[in-house]
């Protein structure tokens, strides 16, 4: 943990193994959600939100954008993002895209669904602890530790203090 307005720390961190698990190269079917995901839907996109408000998901393919997270707050930064969280409005994320996980460190709410309440504040609906949410064959998983999402055996963890790529 960090304390209020110290800069995160500058390591990654390995997802705990009940998160990251075992990869698989069988694609999720829709019979493995646990969640509609047309009550996800905005305008084409499916964004969500972790019940902490923390991590901020999308699955958007417009664009090459793919699936992704991103962090509101981390206090811990992944190796290959060094100066992510020392640089103001700069949010660490992670995407799947072609198979393939990588990190971001982004200046804008690329995965940040349109606000639910009226409010200026987005983010998309509560994906809460032990639901998945499949969008196009690819899963992600709300947990206690963070989200998960995997695209055929690829993809990503992520939680403020802890990010890995699988």
């Amino acid at each position: 943990m960090t304390t209020e307005g110290a800069p995160p720390q500058r390591n990654s961190t390995a997802a705990p193994e009940t998160a990251a698990g075992s990869a698989t190269t069988k694609l999720p079917s829709r019979d493995d959600a646990t969640v509609d995901a047309r009550d996800y839907q905005s305008d084409g996109k499916y964004y969500f939100q972790s019940p902490s408000g923390n991590i901020l998901c999308g699955f958007i393919e417009a664009d090459g954008i793919g699936t992704g997270c991103q962090l509101a707050h981390a206090s811990v930064v992944p190796a290959e993002l060094p100066d992510c969280g020392t640089r103001a409005n700069r949010e660490v994320a992670a995407q799947v895209i072609g198979g393939k996980g990588q990190f971001r460190c982004l200046s804008q709410g690329i995965f940040v669904g349109p606000p639910l309440d009226g409010g200026n504040r987005g983010g998309g609906k509560v994906l809460g602890y032990g639901q998945t949410l499949i969008v196009r064959g690819i899963a992600c998983t709300s947990m206690t530790a963070g989200v998960r999402c995997d695209q055929g055996g690829h993809g990503f963890f992520i939680a403020a203090d802890a990010q890995s790529l699988f």
